[in-house]
């Protein structure tokens, strides 16, 4: 069964919801400071992110394992 493109995005957003929300307990652990638990929880989010649509584009442009339509 397919996959639709709601439920696909759907998981993607809630895995990212779920990501930050790890990376902003691990910093706060480390930190002991809501404020810069959240600083790096949001640049950690945005900056995975553009890297992600970065690396989207960079494999975009490679032709291995690609089948000819």
């Amino acid at each position: 069964m397919a996959e639709s493109h709601y439920r696909s995005a759907v998981k993607a957003a809630s895995y990212r919801v779920f990501a930050t929300t790890m990376v902003f307990a691990i910093a706060f652990l480390y930190t002991g400071e809501f404020g810069s638990a959240a600083k790096i929880g949001v640049s950690a989010a945005v900056g995975k992110t553009v890297l992600y649509y970065l690396w989207e584009r960079l494999w975009s442009n490679i032709a291995w394992g690609r089948q000819p339509a």
